[in-house]
C-alpha cells in the first residue's frame, strides 16, 4: 500500500511539472540542434544547398513515470526564385503518460541578401506557427485523493479547481537573422577554407496565450543564438578534404530559463561523432553544469547528390538530480538532396559555395 501511495505521490510531482509549463512554459529543446537548425531559427531555412528533410526523437528522463517524448520533423528547401528558402516544422511533444499533449506545425520563408564579395551571405526569415494544446484532467491526481492506508481515493473534494478546456489552439510567430561567411588564409603556398555561421532569434513575439485553466498563461518570448564554424582537415582547392572539425553553440533564454551548449563534432566519413556541455548557468560552464551530451553518427551516400545522416546522442545527468532523473535518449533521421532547389541560372549569383554539416 505503501508503494502504492509513493506511484501516486510520483504523480503528483508529474502534475507539478505539468501547471509550471501551463503558468511558466518554456518550449522543448534537442541536443542536436546543429543536425536541425531551422528548429531554431527560420532564417536558416534554405541555407545549405538543395532540400533537406530532417526528424527528431527525444526521450527525456526515462526511470521516471511519466512520458517526456518530444518528436520534430521539418524540410526545407533552397528558394532562390522565391528570394531565398521555405521551410515546413512540425513537432508532438508529451508530457505525463498524455495528461498534456502538445502539437505544432508551421511554415517559415526565409530572404536571402549576397554581400559582395560572394563568400558572405545573409538571411532574415520569419515563421507562422499553429499549436494545439490537449490536457486529460480525468487522469490528474490531489493530495486530497490520497490515503496513508488505502491509497488513491476519488472523486477530489477540492471545489477551487477549475475544470479546464479540452483543448486549445492558437497562432505564434517567431523571426531570425543568420549570417554564413567564409574566411580564407594561406599556409605553406596552399589556400585553405573555414565556414562560419551565425544565427539570432526571437520566438513567440506575441507572447500568445495558452492557458486551459483561465489563468494568466502567457507563451514568454524566447531569444536564441547559434553558430558553428566548420574547419576541413587537409582541404584543396579542388575541394576534397579529408574531415571536418565543427565547434558549435546554442544559447537559449526564455522567462527565468537560461541555456548554453558548447562543444565539437568530429567527421571522418562516413563517421561523425562529438561531445557537448549543457549549463543552466552564466557566463560559462564553471557552475552548475547540467548534462554531458555525447552523440555519434554515420553519413551515408545515396547517390551523387543525396546523403542520409543517422545520429544517436544521450544526456548524461551530472546535476543535482543524479541517478534519480538519468539522461534522455535522442535519435535523429536526416536526408539531403543536394540537387532538388527551386532557382532558375538568373538566380545562381545568390548562391554561395560554403561547407555544411
Amino acid at each position: 500500500m505503501k508503494k502504492n501511495l509513493l506511484q501516486h505521490l510520483i504523480l503528483i510531482s508529474v502534475l507539478t511539472l505539468l501547471c509550471n509549463k501551463l503558468l511558466y512554459a518554456q518550449d522543448p529543446n534537442f541536443s542536436q540542434f546543429y543536425n536541425q537548425p531551422i528548429q531554431n531559427n527560420p532564417a536558416l531555412v534554405g541555407i545549405n544547398d538543395g532540400l533537406r528533410i530532417g526528424a527528431l526523437y527525444r526521450n527525456l528522463w526515462t526511470k521516471v513515470p511519466g512520458k517526456f517524448n518530444t518528436f520534430d520533423c521539418a524540410a526545407d528547401v533552397e528558394a532562390l526564385n522565391y528570394g531565398g528558402g521555405l521551410g515546413i516544422v512540425a513537432s508532438s511533444d508529451l508530457e505525463g503518460e498524455g495528461y498534456l499533449t502538445t502539437q505544432s506545425i508551421g511554415g517559415a520563408y526565409a530572404y536571402r541578401i549576397t554581400l559582395k564579395p560572394r563568400d558572405f551571405i545573409v538571411q532574415v526569415g520569419f515563421q507562422t506557427t499553429v499549436f494545439t494544446q490537449r490536457l486529460d484532467f480525468s487522469k490528474l491526481v490531489f493530495a486530497d485523493q490520497l490515503d496513508a492506508r488505502y491509497g488513491l481515493i476519488t472523486p477530489t473534494n477540492i471545489g477551487t479547481v477549475p475544470t479546464p478546456d479540452q483543448s486549445k489552439s492558437f497562432v505564434d510567430f517567431s523571426v531570425g537573422s543568420a549570417m554564413v561567411k567564409n574566411f580564407y588564409f594561406r599556409k605553406m603556398n596552399k589556400r585553405y577554407k573555414i565556414t562560419s555561421n551565425f544565427a539570432i532569434a526571437f520566438h513567440h513575439i506575441t507572447s500568445p496565450d495558452q492557458s486551459l485553466m483561465g489563468v494568466d498563461a502567457k507563451l514568454p518570448i524566447k531569444f536564441s543564438s547559434q553558430g558553428n564554424v566548420i574547419i576541413p582537415f587537409n582541404y584543396s582547392l579542388s575541394g576534397k578534404y579529408s574531415g571536418l572539425l565543427v565547434p558549435a553553440f546554442l544559447f537559449e533564454a526564455q522567462d527565468k530559463f537560461r541555456q548554453v551548449v558548447v562543444g565539437v563534432n568530429a567527421v571522418k566519413s562516413p563517421i561523425f561523432g562529438g561531445l557537448f556541455f549543457r549549463s543552466r548557468s552564466l557566463p560559462g560552464l564553471s557552475k552548475d553544469v547540467d548534462a554531458l551530451v555525447a552523440d555519434i553518427g554515420l553519413e551515408v551516400p545515396m547517390g551523387d547528390a543525396t546523403l542520409m545522416k543517422v545520429c544517436y546522442s544521450y544526456d548524461i545527468t551530472i546535476n543535482k538530480l543524479g541517478s534519480s532523473a538519468p539522461g534522455a535518449h535522442e535519435i535523429g533521421l536526416f536526408f539531403w538532396f543536394k540537387d532538388i532547389y527551386m532557382h532558375k541560372n538568373k538566380n545562381s549569383n545568390k548562391r554561395m559555395n560554403c561547407f555544411s554539416f
